[in-house]
């Protein structure tokens, strides 16, 4: 599920999207795995070559920083997105756990009613997993799961993945004017 999150970072340095980024723990790991990535600060430019950083900027923000700036009154904020989302964080939201700084920073986006949209991407699902999911849409959040369309004849796994970044940002940017 790597690729999801890679090509919603592209999508929304394309669409000129200040990025504050949260990877898990895992994430560091799966990236480098699935994808071949090492992501960090200062190397975003090389793995995107093909697209110019023009107003975009991508800050890295630490999983287990549940001090971080996101939380200071001046910060600014027009929304959240959660690609991919394992079924643990999914939990972890519906229920407003706030134990790393994803759950924690979803639960301020829904208190504050800025969007939320969350790409599940487990496969098969339970009924837990529904309830959990059903919970964010109860409370303000938008569920949209890694399901590309193949109606377009995609060529790669990037295709498939730039279909769900699209309707993400779409999504986004019909709650409002991003910044």
């Amino acid at each position: 599920g790597a690729i999801y999150g890679l090509r919603m970072l592209r999508a929304l340095i394309m669409s000129d999207i200040n990025v504050d980024l949260i990877l898990t723990e895992f994430a560091h790991y799966t990236l480098f795995k699935e994808c071949g990535v090492e992501l960090k600060p200062g190397n975003v430019q090389n793995i995107f070559p093909e697209i110019m950083m023009r107003k975009s900027t991508v800050s890295f923000l630490n999983n287990l920083d549940l001090k971080s700036e996101i939380f200071m009154n001046w910060y600014s904020s027009f929304g959240m997105i959660v690609s991919p989302c394992s079924m643990d964080y999914v939990a972890g939201i519906a229920n407003g756990e706030g134990k790393n700084l994803i759950e924690k920073t979803a639960d301020w986006t829904l208190s504050y009613s800025k969007p939320l949209i969350v790409v599940p991407r487990e496969t098969p699902i339970n009924r837990i997993h529904l309830r959990n999911m059903g919970k964010i849409i109860e409370a303000g959040g938008k569920v949209v799961p890694a399901m590309p369309s193949f109606e377009y004849n995609p060529k790669d796994f990037n295709d498939l993945a730039d279909f769900i970044a699209g309707k993400v940002v779409n999504l986004l940017m019909q709650s409002g004017s991003a910044t």
